[in-house]
Formats: structure tokens, C-alpha cells, sequence
């Protein structure tokens, strides 16, 4: 029996490394002040909700393309938001927290950042001054993400 756990935990690491190493350079909002101090890059902000099929799917682009990866790792900072998550995120010195609405809500961050048009997933790229350049509300091909983020 623990030899069948070991075999399942040690297969487990194996198939999901190279899935784990293909989502991409994606930054968290808690070192994110701290690398804009030090080296200053546009930001890449994703928003996304668990419940989002689009959303999983954008995410299988992202993976998929190498192009889309390299990208957004040398000239970004990319960033995902739930944008229903109830954990306090610091951004640009501010504190954004969860809004309750019913038995659901809406993250302060995201409903900032999308400038309160709720469509998942939501894309948005900011300058190295954290000034909005781009929104796009909505699933992007892989080649209309290029062009895109290429432009910025």
C-alpha cells in the first residue's frame, strides 16, 4: 500500500511539473511593488473567476504558446486576479479589499481595473507609472493577445 502511495505521489510531481513550468511568468500582487522598484516593466494584470470557462481556456493559449510566454516573461509583469477573491490586495500603495453583494461580490481591484464592466476574462496593461494603456473585456485569440501586448 505504501509503496502504490509513493509510486502515485512520485507520478503526480512528474506529470504535473512540465504543466506547472508551462503557465507562464506569472507575478503575485505581494512582490510585485518591490520588482517595479527594481527594474520597471509594463504590467499585465489577467482578471479571471474560478467558475470562468473562457477563462481556462485563455489560460490554454497562454500555455500553449511560447510566443505568448516569452513575451509576457521578458516584457511584462504578468499578474492574475480572482476577481472574486476575498484576500486583501495591496496595490500601487493601496489596500483593495473584497465588496460582499448578496451571497456573491466583487474584488475592489478588479472592479477598479475594469473600470466596473464585469466580463471574464478581462485584460488589462498598464504603464510602468501603473496608468492604464489597454482594457480588453473578453476571451483573445492567441494571435489577438500578440498584437495586443506587442503593441505596448
Amino acid at each position: 500500500m505504501i509503496r502504490r502511495i509513493f509510486i502515485y505521489v512520485i507520478y503526480s510531481i512528474l506529470v504535473a511539473t512540465p504543466v506547472l513550468a508551462q503557465q507562464g511568468p506569472v507575478f503575485s500582487f505581494v512582490h510585485l511593488q518591490d520588482s517595479m522598484a527594481v527594474h520597471p516593466k509594463p504590467i499585465v494584470i489577467k482578471i479571471y473567476t474560478d467558475w470562468c470557462s473562457y477563462c481556462k481556456m485563455q489560460d490554454v493559449q497562454i500555455r500553449r504558446s511560447p510566443a505568448l510566454q516569452q513575451l509576457l516573461s521578458e516584457k511584462y509583469y504578468y499578474v492574475t486576479l480572482n476577481a472574486e477573491s476575498r484576500q486583501p490586495i495591496v496595490f500601487n500603495d493601496t489596500t483593495y479589499s473584497f465588496i460582499p453583494y448578496g451571497a456573491q461580490g466583487l474584488h475592489a481591484l478588479a472592479a477598479k481595473l475594469m473600470q466596473h464592466q464585469a466580463a471574464y476574462p478581462a485584460w488589462v496593461v498598464l504603464d510602468t507609472s501603473y496608468q492604464l494603456k489597454a482594457f480588453y473585456p473578453g476571451m483573445l485569440k492567441d494571435k489577438s493577445l500578440l498584437a495586443l501586448l506587442r503593441n505596448y
